[in-house]
């Protein structure tokens, strides 16, 4: 459900093999939602490839006995699954799949790549984040874009809907900062949108 590229290629010790959708890539921490009104099951995605070369069988038998070992053997933190592809040559999907058939109704693209959960509403819209701290609301029906906008650093976790003193609102926390993921260094908060009773 994103970029696929060099799937059935065999690693090697002799040379690197890029791959897509990437170590870091596919879909990510935060599961699939589904639309009771559409049926349909709406996911985030990443599409950041990844090229890996394999240690040598000799190397890897090097290993001291008792010391610690991830299978891997990066100094820069950015490169610990692989050699991802250059910062910004990136991106993020939501897709849409019928719960039924599984055929795929509609997909968008954004700039940056959505680790953060999908929030389909009974007024039928669908929120979501990006890595970039950027919030979007999309038609449910047809994936159409209805709004976005920055509103922190990297949003990874999950987006909630809620009624507060007769108006709707959207919570969502964004700040997020992992070794992994190079974003904006920022302070962590749950960031609150909607508007008020009067729809102001």
């Amino acid at each position: 459900m994103t970029r696929v590229e060099n799937a059935e290629r065999t690693f090697s010790c002799d040379s690197a093999v890029h791959f897509c959708p990437g170590s870091t890539g596919g879909a990510e921490w935060n599961g699939p939602a589904y639309d009771p009104d559409t049926n349909l099951i709406m996911v985030g995605k990443v599409d950041w490839c990844t090229a890996v070369t394999l240690q040598s069988p000799e190397k890897n038998e090097k290993t001291t006995p008792g010391t610690p070992w991830s299978g891997e053997a990066s100094i820069n933190p950015f490169n610990t699954w692989g050699k991802q592809d250059p910062f910004g040559d990136w991106a993020g999907w939501v897709y849409a799949n019928d719960a039924d058939t599984g055929v795929r109704k509609w997909r968008a693209k954004t700039n940056d790549p959505i680790q953060s959960g999908v929030k389909p509403t009974a007024g039928g819209l669908v929120f979501f984040g990006d890595m970039g701290g950027n919030l979007y609301a999309l038609n449910a029906t047809n994936g159409q874009k209805l709004w976005g906008q920055k509103i922190g650093g990297a949003i990874g976790g999950g987006v909630i809907t809620y009624q507060a003193q007769g108006a709707q609102k959207v919570a969502v926390a964004t700040g997020l900062t992992e070794l992994l993921w190079p974003t904006e260094i920022t302070t962590a908060k749950v960031s609150i949108l909607g508007l008020d009773a009067n729809n102001r």
